[in-house]
């Protein structure tokens, strides 16, 4: 098997930042509330990305997530991709996104993301009934999110996205309707996510576990509100208007080269190699080498199959076959059976999983794994 990348070979670029003001209750992410340490983490990451041995490569979209980038002190973002472009051959035409929250999306902030060339943003919402964003830990209201995203169109961003959570304490299927709603009044493309309870979050230490069947009747919700708003799903939880889809995780899905800088962040060359950091802010001050693993043919078999399958375009058997040397259907009982059951559904050698089996898509790629 040989395991190669497909056909973009610029990279993407993933700068981890992990400062929050507070820590919601179902976060499993790497972040901390310490925010006198900003200033030495933005020097660790410029000094990373200015040794990155990928340097000189070409890099189509540009990625700044955490944690709370935008409640990094003013000037650190211009800091940061400054090193990028003066490290990479970043292209003028690259997607360049920030993520945001309200309260910490301000002027200030519009401001010098503007003037750093970035041109998507991404601010969470999760809800928008204040009861549920306090019972999960978020200080921010929805008032503050409309403020936010007001400020931003304003400052001439057209392209904004936005997170809604399945499934929190207190949710209600009138409050996903609202949070889609609002999403879709200010930004083109959202992303909408069923709440996992990972162990340690303080969702978990409360013992607190949600409806599944609950979260599937909110996903259909809000796929057929976002639907009805003029956007299409083009991934199992992403739908975008107007063409404006993520293009750097898109790359994610299409197993493509992207680059990671930063505390947790991990990196992959597109074949065989990937890489991640130390989790921490502090053990990444202390090391900050990639720990480096290799993946076997299986892993890049399963990894392929999984990530594709979640998007709506699926597997194409030619790419399938440059990158592996066979074709996907090639004495492939499963995909046979799943495809003759109505689960898969063959186009002319381009295989997705059916509309209306989207949501319950895991069951279907297990079968499918080697």
């Amino acid at each position: 098997m040989r395991g190669t990348q497909g056909g973009n070979t610029a990279f993407g670029i993933y700068i981890h930042v992990p400062f929050c003001k507070s820590k919601c209750a179902y976060c499993a992410f790497s972040s901390v509330t310490d925010m006198s340490l900003r200033q030495s983490y933005v020097k660790a990451v410029v000094s990373e990305i200015s040794s990155a041995p990928e340097r000189g490569a070409p890099v189509d979209t540009v990625y700044i997530g955490g944690g709370t980038p935008s409640c990094l002190h003013r000037g650190a973002l211009a800091e940061l991709l400054a090193a990028v472009r003066d490290a990479f051959d970043v292209s003028p035409s690259a997607e360049i996104t920030v993520e945001a929250n309200p309260e910490s999306c301000d002027a200030a902030f519009a401001d010098e993301c503007a003037e750093s060339g970035v041109n998507r943003i991404s601010m969470g919402l999760q809800s928008a009934d204040d009861n549920v964003l306090r019972a999960v830990g978020r200080i921010h209201t929805c008032a503050d999110f409309v403020k936010a995203a007001e400020l931003l169109v304003k400052n001439g961003f057209g392209n904004i996205s936005s997170d809604v959570i399945l499934g929190l304490p207190q949710q209600t299927a009138a409050d996903v309707k609202n949070a889609v709603d609002a999403v879709s009044a200010y930004c083109a493309h959202a992303s909408v996510y069923a709440l996992s309870v990972e162990e340690g979050t303080v969702l978990d230490k409360r013992g607190y576990a949600p409806d599944d069947d609950m979260i599937a009747d909110m996903y259909d919700l809000a796929r057929e509100q976002l639907g009805k708003n003029g956007f299409s799903r083009y991934e199992v939880s992403n739908f975008a208007r107007d063409g404006k889809f993520s293009r750097h995780n898109v790359k994610y899905w299409r197993c493509e080269p992207y680059i990671g800088f930063g505390a947790a962040a991990h990196g992959y060359d597109g074949g065989s190699v990937r890489y991640a950091h130390a989790d921490g802010a502090a053990e990444y001050f202390a090391d900050s080498a990639r720990r480096v693993s290799t993946l076997g043919d299986n892993d890049m078999y399963n990894e392929y199959i999984m990530l594709a399958l979640r998007t709506e375009n699926g597997i194409d058997e030619d790419d399938f076959r440059r990158r592996f040397g066979y074709g996907f259907a090639d004495g492939n009982s499963a995909l046979e059976r799943l495809v003759s059951d109505g689960s898969i559904v063959d186009s002319g050698g381009r295989y997705r999983i059916a509309p209306e089996k989207m949501f319950v898509m895991n069951g279907i790629v297990v079968e499918l794994m080697k």
